[in-house]
């Protein structure tokens, strides 16, 4: 990842500094204001984690836009998440499994919204590396409000087992509405738990204090051995 060491930030974790959730400067509260208002959606992820910060308008956000840009991905930009993807998946597996007391058993990548033809960027990227066995979300094929949290919007193709855990997983969280309603649909098809990893939380730099956050806080150059559940060591 040295060709990324220049852009690529760890997300942080520090109460009350950013999001208990997603990561973001909180401004002084547990959570931001859009998870806030997330709270009133029973069977919400479990846990939540991060590899990067994508920041709107610099390289990192560039790269999350050309990897799955179309009709031709950019290749260096596949190239860095995909490493990211490696990264996180071999270092991190295991970590949702010791902070829930449980393995995981599944995973799954959120789908485009509303649904698109053929197979999504990251599905590709991450097929093969994550741990368990595949359950596939299938996204409606119209929807009214996309960014909101519904359990309409996906549905999980198969019945899951008792005591299932999902890892699912989303390229980029703007808002966080397409994986919590991932995350609804696969309670809906009887997961027990599901962490969610996502590969980079959007950001935007000149929006508030975004930008002295980005400098001061989350400065430094990416390191994987940070987890990304928890921000430090591993649990």
């Amino acid at each position: 990842m040295a060709r990324a060491g220049g852009y690529l930030r760890n997300p942080v974790r520090r109460e009350r500094e950013t999001c208990a959730v997603c990561a973001r400067p909180s401004a002084g509260a547990e959570r931001c204001y859009p998870c806030r208002q997330q709270r009133g959606h029973a069977g919400l992820a479990d846990a939540t984690a991060f590899l990067t910060y994508a920041v709107a308008g610099r390289q990192s956000g560039h790269v999350m836009w050309g990897y799955k840009a179309a009709p031709t991905p950019i290749e260096e930009h596949r190239t860095v998440v995909r490493l990211l993807v490696a990264l996180g998946l071999a270092g991190h597996a295991a970590c949702p499994g010791a902070l829930a007391g449980a393995p995981v058993t599944h995973w799954a990548t959120v789908p485009s919204l509303p649904a698109k033809p053929g197979e999504h960027p990251l599905h590709k990227l991450v097929a093969g590396l994550a741990p368990g066995r595949e359950v596939r979300l299938t996204a409606a094929a119209q929807v009214r409000y996309p960014r909101g949290v519904r359990p309409d919007h996906y549905r999980a193709d198969e019945v899951l087992p008792q005591g299932s855990h999902v890892l699912l997983m989303d390229d980029t969280w703007a808002s966080g509405g397409h994986a919590q309603s991932a995350a609804l649909a696969l309670r809906a098809a009887g997961a027990a738990r599901v962490s969610l990893l996502v590969i980079a939380r959007w950001i935007t730099g000149d929006y508030g204090a975004n930008g002295k956050f980005l400098r001061e806080v989350a400065g430094h150059d990416y390191e994987p051995a940070i987890c990304p559940w928890t921000g430090g060591g591993c649990p």
